[in-house]
């Protein structure tokens, strides 16, 4: 870790313009690379699978840079952009050797993610402290990290065993240490909180298949989103929790909470989306690399980039992507031969 830390420190320059500024007021959609060192500086390895804060100015991403010496890991290291600063901090790993994808809290303080080959843990990483912690069911560290509340104090996770991380779905605050248990023996999938966490989305897996529901915390009330409407997948609970986008049946949906009617908005999967659930980004194309960022309110569209895009990578407003891409073209001198994480400013 210490080399790790002494390569990221030479990497980093104070000539970067904030993300504030560099975001600031109508400009023309453009694209930006963040798999950069401070200084600007391409990075010698593949980068991929980045989550950003809802302003725009933390990037996590998972990387085998050579020059931040992540070639010496087993899969990948997992790294805290500032946009600001340009410094690249990264997220301690004890050892271990592969990283979930990572979702960040509104503000970028907290990045949730999953850790572990043979037994994954669920973990959240405080920028402010610095500590990466197991937030596992008591007892039993293994699981899945599947979402975390915008407003940082809430996570949903999954715990099992080493061959079953998925079996049972938990809620924990983590001001209190509070831990609930929403469903168990089973199988639990794709999961979004509401901006306190008084609401929780989640895909389980029941004798048609998997369905989506969400979850009243306060009262327990629970409604199935996707009825009759196929396989569920994606999920994107609004922050103000009036409203969610999910996937079903490989459709995108919008779900009005408060008058329990859901309406399709695009007859093709989203794959990510902001936080007010308003732009969906989609997988188009026969491969589903033409990403696509939708205003479901509008109908309008604006391309991104050919590529991949994961849960968490949509800032609010949809005013940028975070995407994973392959492609040379995107910004001048991408010359080194890796997928890269990109920022797709839409305006």
């Amino acid at each position: 870790m210490a080399l790790l830390g002494t390569a990221l420190a030479l990497a980093v320059s104070g000539a970067t313009l904030s993300a504030a500024a560099a975001d600031a007021g109508p400009r023309a959609p453009r694209t930006e690379r963040v798999s950069t060192a401070g200084d600007g500086t391409q990075l010698d390895g593949r980068s991929l699978d980045a989550g950003i804060s809802a302003d725009g100015r933390y990037v996590a991403f998972a990387t085998k840079a050579e020059r931040l010496r992540c070639h010496q890991q087993t899969y990948a290291c997992l790294v805290l952009k500032d946009r600001v600063t340009g410094e690249l901090t990264p997220i301690p790993n004890d050892g271990d050797s592969s990283w979930g994808t990572p979702v960040l809290s509104r503000d970028g303080r907290r990045v949730g993610h999953t850790a572990g080959t043979k037994s994954p843990a669920p973990m959240v990483y405080d920028r402010d402290t610095g500590r990466n912690v197991n937030v596992g069911a008591p007892g039993n560290g293994t699981g899945l990290l599947r979402a975390v509340s915008p407003d940082g104090g809430t996570v949903a996770y999954t715990s099992g065993d080493r061959f079953r991380p998925a079996q049972d779905l938990r809620v924990r605050d983590l001001a209190t240490g509070a831990d609930e248990l929403i469903g168990g023996d089973g199988w639990f999938g794709a999961a979004s909180l509401s901006a306190d966490g008084g609401l929780l989305a989640y895909v389980t897996r029941g004798a048609d298949g998997a369905d989506l529901f969400v979850r009243d915390r306060g009262t327990g009330a629970t409604t199935q989103l996707d009825q009759g409407l196929g396989e569920a997948g994606f999920v994107q609970l609004a922050e103000n929790g009036r409203g969610a986008l999910f996937v079903a049946g490989g459709r995108t949906y919008a779900y009005d909470l408060r008058k329990g009617a859901a309406r399709e908005v695009a007859d093709a999967p989203a794959r990510s989306a902001s936080p007010d659930a308003r732009h969906a980004v989609l997988a188009e194309g026969a491969d589903g690399t033409a990403l696509t960022l939708l205003d479901v309110r509008t109908g309008g569209r604006a391309p991104v980039g050919p590529g991949a895009v994961v849960p968490g990578a949509v800032t609010a407003e949809g005013r940028a992507v975070a995407f994973t891409s392959a492609a040379t073209d995107l910004v001048p001198d991408d010359t080194n031969g890796s997928t890269d994480v990109f920022l797709r400013h839409t305006r």
